[in-house]
């Protein structure tokens, strides 16, 4: 027989309740049982968490992992739905929508550059009553407008 206020020991406890000295060591590692304490205080604490868990009002590991993946999936839940909203309010764009766009502004951009090219360059000569040659002027401008025309989108993943 045990008297309950004894300092408690692991084996002879675990015997008492009908568990493992193992799961007993759990206990103590989790601050369920406290090191040094009676077998009245291990065996308040450990019915304690028995109730507990019982009632469901501590989570169990399994509990936790269900609940943290159900969290998960709410959460991706939402941004779907989210993304399709800004889908549906034109908020967002897709793929093609980008490369059509960027594409208009590669051809505005070339016809503009070469539009104020030739402006400038007529705006000079008149003033100045001067001729600029335009053939030393057109290779520095034809090698922008190659890098300019021949951007090409690139994407990081596959269409």
């Amino acid at each position: 027989m045990f008297d309950l206020d004894d300092k408690a020991k692991q084996t002879e406890f675990a015997s008492l309740v009908g568990a493992s000295q193992p799961a007993i060591h759990k206990h103590l590692d989790n601050g369920t049982l406290v090191r040094g304490g009676t077998y009245r205080q291990w065996l308040r604490a450990y019915c304690e968490k028995l109730r507990d868990e019982a009632s469901g009002r501590t989570a169990s590991d399994q509990r936790l992992k269900l609940d943290e993946a159900r969290t998960r999936e709410a959460s991706a839940n939402a941004r779907m739905k989210e993304l399709m909203l800004f889908k549906e309010e034109k908020l967002i764009l897709d793929k093609a929508q980008v490369r059509e766009a960027i594409d208009g502004w590669i051809a505005l951009a070339k016809s503009e550059y070469t539009n104020s090219i030739e402006k400038i360059l007529a705006m000079l000569e008149s003033q100045h009553g001067i001729t600029i040659d335009r053939e030393s002027i057109d290779g520095t401008t034809a090698a922008a407008m190659r890098v300019i025309a021949d951007f090409q989108f690139q994407s990081t993943d596959s269409d």
